[in-house]
């Protein structure tokens, strides 16, 4: 069997290939650059060049491929991108295609037009899919912060008293590459939603980091503008504020992130990582070890 991963260079992706590597499954993780997907080149891993706004480069690689997991950057063509690998792998016979969606109700906003537009394509498609949908994810929320944790012990955002069920990528990839190696029967049409083990305030969220570091952390909540112009300060571009940050925060505090399931446990037979075991496992990544 083999598994074409798109976005083999991301956080989901690579850490897809690596499991699936391990498994011993042939993987082809897909760049659109030569020296990444050279460098991803190793074990059951080949590195293969294509380009999601690119249809034409895509069917050479579904032809080498049994099944697709299809994961793409945020970005205002992220729906177009994905319903190209789809046709794509449609028209070369692929037997199973497993989207990376999420768990967080984006109703309306820029990111639910895009993904509802590649989910429409997906439903179509007479292809055998899942959808593997992590709830807010720690590594981008909680890594994101490290800044501010280093060096002012505080977390900034917009997300008032809205509850989180923040969920590990270790948890999200693993969840991931078990459904690529399973009967595609086993999760058809199926949305697997994420989570961790609780849903959390930020402020219990800084808690119980403070709990796993030894020391206070503090959440400051702020106004929509007030954070979007702290980022832009900081160095996120302008045009990257509303699709990278503050849709995801404005969802939190209106309580679309409020989300506990099992689906993990079900799927890899063990409990979710929680905030305070990821912290501990993290305290190097913020210099408290």
């Amino acid at each position: 069997m083999s598994v074409l991963v798109t976005g083999a260079t991301g956080m989901f992706g690579s850490g897809v290939v690596t499991l699936l590597d391990r498994a011993g499954v042939e993987v082809l993780a897909m760049s659109r650059s030569e020296a990444n997907a050279a460098r991803m080149t190793r074990g059951n891993v080949t590195g293969v060049v294509a380009d999601l706004d690119d249809p034409a480069t895509l069917p050479p690689l579904m032809e080498r491929a049994d099944r697709v997991f299809v994961v793409s950057p945020i970005h205002p063509d992220l729906g177009l991108r994905e319903c190209n690998v789809i046709e794509a792998a449609v028209a070369a016979g692929v037997g199973q295609i497993v989207k990376l969606y999420g768990s967080v109700r984006h109703d309306g906003d820029q990111l639910d037009v895009q993904h509802r537009t590649a989910l429409a394509a997906l439903r179509d498609c007479g292809v055998p899919w899942t959808l593997v949908s992590p709830q807010t994810v720690m590594e981008t929320n909680l890594l994101g912060q490290l800044e501010g944790i280093k060096h002012e012990r505080s977390m900034f955002g917009a997300a008032g008293e809205g509850r989180i069920g923040m969920v590990a990528l270790a948890d999200c990839v693993e969840t991931a590459s078990i459904v690529l190696q399973a009967a595609p029967a086993d999760h058809a049409e199926a949305n697997l939603e994420i989570t961790g083990p609780a849903a959390m305030t930020y402020p219990e969220i800084a808690a119980e980091m403070s709990r796993a570091f030894g020391e206070t952390i503090t959440y400051v909540d702020m106004s929509e503008d007030a954070f979007a112009a702290m980022l832009i300060e900081y160095g996120v571009p302008a045009e990257d504020v509303e699709l990278q940050v503050l849709c995801h925060f404005r969802q939190m505090r209106a309580g679309r992130a409020d989300l506990v399931t099992d689906t993990f446990e079900r799927i890899a037979g063990r409990p979710a990582t929680s905030v305070y075991e990821w912290t501990r496992a993290h305290r190097s990544d913020f210099g408290l070890e």
